[in-house]
């Protein structure tokens, strides 16, 4: 399994899949500097690696891993239309990350279990939804 192959089909997945208005300019990914200063809507992509499991004990066996991508939906809080504009955001990433989507980056393929989303937040001057995408892979040893 390659962490760096499984995060990039997931932000390939997302680049390629982005709500209405918004590009890659919008996106804050980690571990790069990000201001949100006068964005109505902005995103936040996190990959969260959290198990590796060998499916059998001998070394041709594969082995299994999972964990999230999550995606943070930010609006400026107290918005004049709500969370309206987050939500249909929201409804246009998950309908890219549904239920047993394949994603693949050269050699690794990802599976999507299912997406979550949580009640919103506020963070600073930002009203913050986030949605989980639980994924699944396997590889060879």
């Amino acid at each position: 399994m390659s962490f760096f192959n499984t995060k990039q089909a997931l932000l390939t997945q997302l680049i390629n899949n982005l709500p209405t208005g918004l590009t890659t300019a919008d996106i804050a990914f980690e571990n790069k500097n990000f201001n949100p200063k006068n964005k109505p809507l902005w995103l936040a992509a996190y990959f969260i690696p959290a198990t590796t499991d060998a499916t059998a004990k001998s070394s041709a066996s594969s082995d299994e891993d999972r964990g999230v991508f999550q995606v943070s939906v930010f609006v400026s809080l107290n918005n004049e239309d709500y969370d309206n504009t987050q939500l249909q955001a929201i409804d246009q990433l998950r309908s890219a990350f549904k239920y047993n989507t394949q994603i693949v980056y050269t050699t690794q393929t990802v599976q999507t279990l299912d997406s979550t989303l949580n009640n919103g937040t506020e963070n600073e001057s930002w009203f913050k939804r986030d949605i989980s995408v639980q994924y699944l892979t396997f590889s060879t040893r």
